[in-house]
Parts: structure tokens; C-alpha cells; sequence
């Protein structure tokens, strides 16, 4: 079987798609040596705007695909290409864009919260990230379940703990967080629910904490209002921006860390988190959408809505080391469960169902 995959989120300063597709195509070239994997990007890493993801999507990407004569083209960040004559699968990561179409430009709103979902019916088969992403596809796009395969993601062996001390001490240095901090990974935009941690964090601050609150990650959209916040609340030496963090920083970053805190509002399955357990540090997440999924009962699940409740578990994980013991233990069997060769070897499987299907 010859599969073509888009490998367009790979080029440049990778986010979660660029990480899932490297991590994919590199597990499947592992575990399988029967098919040929080919993958299709474009000439240049310059920024996709919505219009060139369109163009992407719909017609380089399967015209590409068409004269590598494939057998399937799997489409694992963006739209499914309608008129393409073969066969194609499409990953699902999460329909954040049909739950939050106000958090996004107008341009933007119509491809990700009309077109996209539009594009999933086209597609012979959907893999979705969680349980909970299936759910609502199957519960908003009316998508039958028979069409939907659940297959997890996971975490790289790269993420562990580091206990190599002048490591952790050169990263945090490289970007300034100070000795003590807590941590927050993800694009900087409004269901990442940064104002509310910012608020929360506050209030920890009243009682004494030493800790900084480093948020890393690249500018989104809409984030105007956190940086005004952080400055309302005369927090501009105690909140630190890092922008986006290499990939081989991420180990150390987390590593140092206190505590990771992750007050999302929805996701379609919560890498970070992930990440930080693996490398040992303690986890206060959103019990929103899929990441009780991925946290289970290793970390600590909170709703996303009480600023008192994420304040007094802050200070809880910072004061109280036998419950932050607890959690730098558990963290890491949680994500073992998580590896890159299960993610391949199930995507195997929808391959072959897609292909046997008509």
C-alpha cells in the first residue's frame, strides 16, 4: 500500500500538528515495513494563511498525491480534499473551531468552523484523538460511528525527567523564568484560558508563593487582553512570556518546573500535559473535554471556572511535598501508557479499514 501523508505542519517552528506528524511518520516507518509512506509538503516555510491552506488542502496537496499514484492520502491536520477521486483519510484532531467560532478572524471562522467540518464528510474514514472528540463529531457533525476510529496520541521519549541540574539551570536561564516557577505550554489564545490562570495566579502571589508563572508559546490571536491583565495586576515581574520554546528545551523546561498548569477549556486531547507527567512534574489540569482522558487520576482535575479552587491547589502542590512526591511519581506510568508505536500500529489499522471499504 503507497500512502500519501501532508507533511506541510513540519516545515518550520513546529506546534501540536507539526509534533504529530513528525512523531506519526516516524513511529510508521518503524513498525511497518510493508507500505511506502510519502510525504507531500510544500516548496516553502513560509506561514499558511487561510486562503493558502485552502489551496493547500484542496488542490495541491491531492494533485501532489494524484501523480505519486497512491493507494490513500491520509490529510492528519486540515481538510479532507473534496473532489479528489481516491480514497482519504482524515484525523480529527478536535472541533475547538465549531465550539469557539467567535475566538477566531472571520477569514478563519469559515474555513475551520464551516468548511473544515463540511470536508469530514467527504472522507472515507475519521481518526479522532479521544473518546470525547469522537463524541461530539458523531453528537454535531452526525458523522456515523462506523466512519470514526479512536486512536490516541502520545508523548515522545525525548520527554522524561532531567535530573541533571546545570541543564535545567542553563534552560531556565536561556529563558528567564527565575529559580522557581510554574509552567503553561500552548499557543496564546482565548480557549487556552490564559486571563483566568493569570487571575488565579494572583491570588497564589497574596500568599507568599516565590514562584513565577512562565507561559511559553507562540502568539495566536486575541491575546491583547493578557498582556493588559498581567499589567492591571502589576505582574509583569512575576509572569513571564518566553515565546515559543525549542523542542529540545521542552524536557529541562518542564523538568524544573513546580507545577504544570493547564486551565484549557477544551481540547481535543492535551499533548502538554501529557508532556509534563512524562517528565515528572506535578499536573494541575482542566477536568474539561478529553483531559481527564489523558490525565486520569495522575494529576489533579479541576474545573475551569473557579479562580479560588486553581489558587488553593496551587499553593497545595507547592506547600504540601508529599502530595507533589506523589504526583512526580504517578505522572510518568500515566504516559507510559501513551507511546508512538500503539498511535502507528492502530493508524495501520484505519488504513487498512479505509482501504476495505468502498
Amino acid at each position: 500500500m503507497k500512502i500519501a501523508i501532508d507533511a506541510q505542519t513540519t516545515l518550520g517552528q513546529k506546534t501540536g500538528f507539526g509534533f504529530y506528524v513528525k512523531n506519526l511518520v516516524e513511529a510508521l516507518v518503524k513498525v511497518d515495513p510493508e507500505n511506502e509512506y510519502i510525504l507531500i509538503k510544500p516548496r516553502t516555510e513560509a506561514d499558511f494563511p487561510v486562503w493558502k491552506r485552502f489551496w493547500w488542502d484542496q488542490v495541491a496537496f491531492p494533485w501532489k498525491s494524484h501523480w505519486a499514484k497512491v493507494d490513500l492520502i491520509h490529510q492528519p491536520c486540515f481538510s479532507a480534499p473534496i473532489f479528489y477521486p481516491g480514497k482519504v483519510i482524515v484525523t480529527c484532531h478536535d472541533l475547538i473551531s465549531v465550539f469557539f467560532p467567535e475566538n477566531l478572524p472571520l477569514a478563519s471562522r469559515l474555513f475551520y468552523s464551516r468548511w473544515m467540518p463540511f470536508s469530514y464528510r467527504k472522507a472515507i474514514m475519521l481518526i479522532a484523538d479521544s473518546e470525547h472528540t469522537k463524541r461530539d463529531i458523531i453528537s454535531l457533525l452526525k458523522i456515523p460511528e462506523s466512519k470514526i476510529k479512536v486512536v490516541h496520541l502520545a508523548v515522545s521519549p525525548d520527554f522524561k525527567p532531567i535530573e541533571n541540574k546545570i541543564k535545567i539551570t542553563k534552560i531556565s536561564q536561556k529563558y528567564k523564568t527565575g529559580p522557581k516557577y510554574l509552567l503553561h505550554v500552548g499557543t496564546l489564545e482565548p480557549r487556552k484560558h490564559l486571563e483566568f490562570l493569570v487571575r488565579a495566579f494572583s491570588l497564589a502571589c497574596r500568599e507568599g508563593i516565590k514562584e513565577n508563572l512562565v507561559i511559553t508559546g507562540k502568539k495566536g490571536w486575541y491575546y491583547d487582553g493578557l498582556f493588559k491583565l498581567v499589567k492591571k495586576l502589576n505582574l509583569e515581574k512575576r509572569v513571564i512570556f518566553t515565546g515559543y520554546v525549542e523542542e529540545k528545551d521542552l524536557p529541562a523546561l518542564y523538568s524544573g518546573a513546580t507545577a504544570f498548569l493547564f486551565p484549557s477549556l477544551y481540547e481535543g486531547f492535551g499533548l502538554p500535559p501529557l508532556e509534563a507527567m512524562a517528565c515528572g512534574t506535578p499536573v494541575i489540569s482542566s477536568s474539561t473535554s478529553s483531559l481527564p482522558e489523558v490525565v486520569g487520576s495522575a494529576g489533579i482535575l479541576l474545573p475551569p471556572r473557579d479562580e479560588r479552587l486553581w489558587a488553593k491547589n496551587i499553593l497545595k502542590v507547592i506547600k504540601d511535598k508529599g502530595l507533589a512526591e506523589t504526583l512526580k511519581k504517578l505522572g510518568p506510568r500515566q504516559a507510559a501508557k501513551f507511546t508512538w508505536e500503539n498511535t502507528a500500529r492502530q493508524t495501520i489499522e484505519a488504513y487498512k479499514e479505509a482501504m476495505g471499504s468502498h
